[in-house]
C-alpha cells in the first residue's frame, strides 16, 4: 500500500534526482542481444560526449588497468569488448550521479559502491552471473539510498543515531521518510527502464527472499557483497557493530561457503588496493 508520505517521496524523487543517462540505459539492453554489432555500440557512445568522456577516464583507471592508453571510443570498443564497456558506461554514468550536487556522504557512498561492485566481481560465480553483470549489479545497488541523500540533505543525521542504536537502515528510512532506500531504487530504476533483473537487485539486497527466484542468486551475491564493502570500513551508515567474516559467509546457501571464509582476506586486500587507486586516478 503507497502512503501519502511515500508517494509525496516519490514526486520528489523524480523531481530532485537527474535521470539515469539514456546511452547507458541503452547499453544496459543492448549487451543482452548476440547480434548487436560493435559500430552500433560506437555510435550510440558517440551521441553523448559526456558519458564517452567519463567512460574513457575509467577505461584508463586502474579499474582496468590497460597496457597503453585508450584514446577514443573506437579503440575501446575494438580492445576491451562489449560487456566491459557496458560496465565503464555505467560507471560512468554513476560518477555522474553522485558528482551532480556537493554531499559530504558523496564520497563513502562513492567507496561503498565501488567496492561491492568489485567484490561481485571475483565472487560472480557463487550467483552463476558474468563478472561484468554482477559488477554493474553490485555499482548500482544502492542507488535508493543516493536518491534520499539527495532529496533529504539531512539524511546521516536522521537516520545515522537510530543505526547507532541497532536499528536496521531500512526501517529507519520507512519510518522517517515513508520509503527505504531499496523501494526508492527500485522505483527509481523502473522510472529509467532499467533491466528488471537490476530492480530486483536494488529493491531486495537489504533483506533477500529466501524463495526461490530467477534473480535470487544476484541478489544474494550483492547482499553479501555490500556486507564486504562494510567490512572493509566503506560503509554509507556505519553499522551498530562492526561485519566479521562469519556474516558474510552466512549470506550464502551451504553450498557457496566451502572456502570462502578462507578467500576473503585475500580478496578484502585486493578490492582495498583497486578502490583506493581507483579513487586517486579519477580525483572524487
Amino acid at each position: 500500500m503507497i502512503t501519502a508520505s511515500d508517494l509525496e517521496m516519490r514526486h520528489r524523487l523524480e523531481a530532485e534526482v537527474p535521470p539515469f543517462r539514456p546511452v547507458a540505459v541503452q547499453l544496459l539492453h543492448l549487451a543482452g542481444d548476440p547480434t548487436v554489432s560493435m559500430r552500433r555500440i560506437v555510435d550510440l557512445l558517440r551521441t553523448d560526449p559526456v558519458l564517452t568522456g567519463g567512460l574513457l577516464r575509467v577505461a584508463n583507471s586502474p579499474l582496468y588497468a590497460s597496457r597503453r592508453e585508450i584514446s577514443d571510443v573506437q579503440h575501446a570498443v575494438t580492445y576491451l569488448g562489449l560487456d566491459v564497456i557496458r560496465s565503464l558506461a555505467v560507471t560512468a554514468a554513476m560518477r555522474g550521479l553522485v558528482d551532480t550536487r556537493p554531499n559530504p556522504l558523496a564520497v563513502a557512498f562513492w567507496r561503498h559502491s565501488l567496492a561491492t561492485a568489485l567484490t561481485c566481481r571475483r565472487m560472480c560465480r557463487l550467483a552463476g552471473a558474468s563478472s561484468e553483470y554482477a559488477y554493474t549489479a553490485g555499482l548500482l545497488h544502492d542507488v535508493g539510498q543516493l536518491g534520499l541523500m539527495r532529496v533529504v540533505p539531512e539524511y546521516a543525521q536522521i537516520v545515522g543515531k537510530a543505526v547507532q542504536r541497532g536499528e536496521r537502515l531500512i526501517d529507519v528510512e520507512a519510518r522517517a521518510f515513508g520509503i527505504d532506500h531499496c523501494q526508492a531504487g527500485r522505483w527509481l530504476f523502473s522510472r529509467w527502464r532499467l533491466p528488471l533483473e537490476l530492480q530486483s537487485v536494488a529493491g531486495g539486497h537489504e533483506r533477500p527472499t529466501p524463495k526461490a527466484t530467477r534473480d535470487r542468486g544476484l541478489i544474494v551475491l550483492v547482499h553479501a557483497a555490500s556486507l564486504v564493502a562494510e567490512f572493509m570500513g566503506f560503509a554509507v551508515i556505519p553499522p551498530a557493530r562492526d561485519i566479521e567474516l562469519q556474516d558474510i559467509a552466512a549470506a550464502f546457501e551451504d553450498e557457496g561457503r566451502p572456502g570462502l571464509l578462507e578467500s576473503l582476506p585475500a580478496l578484502v586486500e585486493w578490492a582495498l588496493l583497486k578502490v583506493n587507486g581507483i579513487e586517486m586516478s579519477l580525483s572524487l
